[in-house]
């Protein structure tokens, strides 16, 4: 690995009264929905297309499936194995399981002791085939293929590539290599190292060595420089992506303790040489420059193979943009264009019917994976160019990119999460929130102040937090300077209302998903409470570093006090992402509609109109939950008033709203006044309805202590056969899901466990109607998209169907 570096381094409503009001939403009811102009295939439309293309192409995959489980290709005759185990991979990362007839068909042939591949491209997919299937059953042949692999690779002064094996119909003999069949190699000894085989480093050291070689340029070239297929010739899109995703791989392969002292002290912030970054961005950079979507850059041949390849060095480089191109809906834009509207196939003049298919299903499945992590770029300007001038805010590449695929590994959790680097400047000039709410966590590090974030880059955080978001900060290198700067950060974002707090050993966070124990002294962290939860959360200590280090399989020799700090670092990393999302992720083309300043500035003439309950309890817990719910009541066709006051119980301001809504997590009571005005307001035709934050016990306490004193009588549950939970112009919520955190002195882990059936509903019947309606489980920070782990409530889209009954019940009754 030395000899590696070292080479590479030297080179308005007037009208008051219920009965208008109640008029003027039967007639919102009846009239048809309003059209809306819509851009050619806005991210909601492109999902619906895209699902539906990977549903349809599953089907004609496996409508060419032979009775024996295999698949075969007239045009790729000598690769009938190769073949299937793309097909096979297709089907699996595109959503089947093991245990789907084709697929389990698909597998247990390419298990046979019989199917003996030889050549590169066949033995490297039967390995991503058959791990990909988390099937032991087939570990054996992995080893072997793996073996075979390496022993087939290219040596000698110019040695690291591979030719087409031994099989193969270019005679080994002659040297022949390319790009193409060494990325599969490398590919496979991925899959097969990430399954726990053991893999030859060396092989790896020459593999990486020739990527390095065979760079077409310098890699300091401004416009970059790329890879070809055989060392001649200009570079293609095709080969460049190949060449960034196998530096990528050896890069994570090739990780080793060098930086740890004999006592197992990690040296985090050693300055030195990056050889292999450098030239990965410089690839990055060519095919920024030369990116197309519809085609192979460099060449018009191969373009499913290139989108295939694409996808790959997107996701291992946390690539949104290349340039100014968001590959994954450029790439997908054109696929569901290009998909046979009779076979529901993906052929072109180089890719026939089974490979085609199975390369966009591999493009579509893995690029819609759910991007749990933005890892934020920042800092000072290069004043020419306008990028960052400095590496401080990526001082740990790996560190996001491990941590995602260490939870990918996890019970629970999809098996496949993606993450991303998002330009902060790029999007505070641009998209905006839009590129934020890409994902649920935002992550900032770095050993430097934060200064950077200024003006309109500090105006989007607070917009983001605003919108529901969560900021997760890691201070690198043990900087007093990130430290002192990042709570300047945080006081500059509240203009001083809200400061960091150091977390108790209590907080939620320590057993969101690892048990950290109370009795003895957790990762400190600190935090901000704001909303529903805790929103910032900051470790003044590098576990960036550590997940920089992570390895699926530790390395030989490495010191248990190095293991035991990744693996607090990683299971604490861990538990920041599960609390900030409570496991419910969202893929690609899924993200929280944007409330935006336009929005609240239009006119409410003629709109329902909802007021929300003032009091000392938590009123504003979760400011934006009734503007989450306007887009699903817009949906059953009824238009809501942006505006939402909020009102004292006893405000004549009540008359004007045929609805109040009502939500809070602590303890609260009403003046007198207070209950005369709510007791009048709900006996003149109004109607209440509420729920408990996150399950709290304390507003649940105060709220069923309120009703009594107002009417004279508890709350009672609604029956099971009551209209509301199946009504004609909302819909049918007599099966959601309650997510309720388990208990119990065996519990180790803040773990929701889902029970099913109808939702728990309480109110006050008055003349056969109920005025109030009452929620002792939360609603309102799942549609804010804030419920953590600890809350005992309902997930966002039961929420949103619940609320919307509620809503409609209410004007209606």
């Amino acid at each position: 690995m030395g000899r590696v570096r070292a080479w590479a381094t030297a080179h308005q409503e007037s009208a008051p009264a219920w009965l208008f009001a109640t008029l003027a939403v039967v007639v919102l009811l009846s009239r048809p929905a309003p059209v809306k102009a819509q851009q050619a295939l806005d991210d909601d439309t492109l999902r619906t297309r895209v699902l539906r293309s990977i549903e349809t192409g599953q089907q004609a995959l496996i409508q060419r499936q032979n009775r024996n489980g295999s698949w075969s290709d007239d045009r790729y005759s000598g690769h009938n194995i190769g073949v299937t185990a793309i097909a096979t991979l297709a089907l699996l990362n595109s959503g089947l399981p093991a245990e789907h007839d084709s697929v389990a068909r698909g597998l247990t042939w390419l298990r046979r002791a019989d199917v003996d591949p030889t050549q590169t491209y066949d033995m490297s997919l039967v390995i991503m085939a058959l791990t990909a299937s988390g099937d032991r059953r087939g570990m054996g042949k992995v080893a072997q293929l793996a073996s075979r692999l390496e022993n087939e690779q290219i040596v000698g002064p110019d040695g690291g590539s591979w030719g087409y094996g031994a099989g193969g119909h270019v005679n080994p003999a002659s040297g022949w290599r390319d790009n193409s069949n060494a990325q599969f190699a490398i590919l496979g000894l991925r899959e097969a190292a990430m399954a726990g085989v053991p893999v030859d480093l060396t092989v790896l050291e020459r593999a990486e060595l020739h990527f390095l070689r065979s760079q077409t340029g310098p890699v300091n070239l401004p416009q970059g420089t790329g890879w070809n297929y055989n060392g001649q010739g200009p570079p293609t899109g095709s080969m460049t992506v190949a060449g960034i995703s196998s530096l990528s791989v050896t890069d994570m392969l090739l990780a080793n303790d060098d930086d740890v002292s004999r006592d197992g002290q990690i040296d985090c912030c050693g300055e030195q040489a990056d050889p292999v970054h450098d030239a990965i961005d410089s690839g990055t950079r060519w095919l920024s420059n030369h990116f197309r979507a519809r085609s192979n850059p460099g060449t018009g041949q191969w373009p499913l193979y290139y989108l295939y390849g694409l996808e790959r060095a997107g996701r291992f480089t946390g690539k949104r943009f290349f340039g100014d191109h968001d590959w994954y809906r450029e790439g997908a834009t054109w696929l569901v264009e290009e998909q046979s509207p009779r076979e529901q196939v993906w052929v072109s003049s180089e890719e026939s019917a089974v490979v085609g298919t199975s390369l966009a299903l591999l493009f579509l499945s893995k690029g819609l994976s759910p991007v749990v992590i933005n890892k934020l770029e920042f800092g000072p300007r290069d004043p020419l160019t306008g990028q960052t001038a400095t590496r401080d805010w990526n001082r740990h590449r790996r560190d996001v990119s491990n941590l995602v695929e260490y939870i990918s590994g996890l019970p629970q959790w999809p098996k496949l999460l993606t993450w991303q680097t998002v330009d902060l400047r790029v999007a505070a000039d641009g998209e905006g929130v839009a590129a934020l709410l890409q994902s649920p966590v935002q992550f900032i590090s770095g050993a430097d102040r934060p200064e950077a974030i200024q003006g309109r880059e500090l105006e989007l955080l607070r917009s983001y937090l605003t919108q529901g978001g969560f900021i997760f900060a890691v201070q690198n290198c043990d900087s007093a300077e990130f430290d002192t700067g990042f709570r300047d950060l945080v006081n500059r974002l509240f203009d001083g209302q809200y400061e960091l707090r150091k977390l108790p050993p209590t907080h939620d966070v320590y057993r969101s998903e690892f048990l950290f124990a109370t009795d003895t002294a957790p990762p400190e962290l600190w935090g901000v409470d704001f909303g529903c939860r805790t929103a910032i959360i900051y470790a003044p200590y590098d576990h960036a570093c550590r997940w920089d280090k992570w390895m699926k399989h530790d390395p030989p020799r490495r010191p248990l006090a190095v293991k035991t700090q990744i693996e607090k670092s990683m299971m604490l990393g861990t538990n920041v992402i599960a609390y900030a999302t409570g496991r419910e992720l969202l893929d690609k083309l899924q993200r929280p509609k944007v409330l935006t300043p336009a929005e609240e500035q239009q006119m409410n003439r003629g709109m329902l109109k909802i007021a929300r309950v003032r009091h000392s309890g938590g009123w504003d817990t979760a400011p934006n939950a009734l503007r989450r719910l306007k887009a699903a009541l817009e949906a059953v066709n009824l238009e809501v008033a942006v505006e939402i006051p909020n009102l004292a119980a006893n405000d004549p301001a009540l008359r004007d709203y045929p609805l109040l809504y009502m939500h809070g997590r602590r303890n609260f009571q009403f003046t007198e006044e207070e209950k005369a005005g709510l007791r009048n307001y709900l006996e003149s035709g109004g109607f209440l309805f509420a729920d408990a934050c996150c399950g709290s016990s304390q507003f649940d306490e105060s709220f069923r202590a309120l009703v009594e004193e107002v009417f004279g009588k508890p709350l009672e549950r609604i029956p099971d056969e009551h209209e509301i939970y199946n009504f004609e112009l909302g819909y049918d919520i007599r099966r959601v899901t309650r997510k309720m955190p388990a208990s119990g002195r065996d519990v180790s882990s803040l773990k929701a466990e889902d029970v099913i059936g109808q939702p728990v509903l309480e109110g006050i019947e008055r003349d056969g109607k109920y005025v109030l309606v009452y929620s002792k489980y939360d609603l309102s920070c799942a549609l804010e998209r804030q419920s953590t782990t600890a809350c005992a409530g309902y997930p966002t889209d039961d929420a949103v169907r619940i609320g919307v009954n509620l809503v409609m019940y209410g004007l209606l009754q």
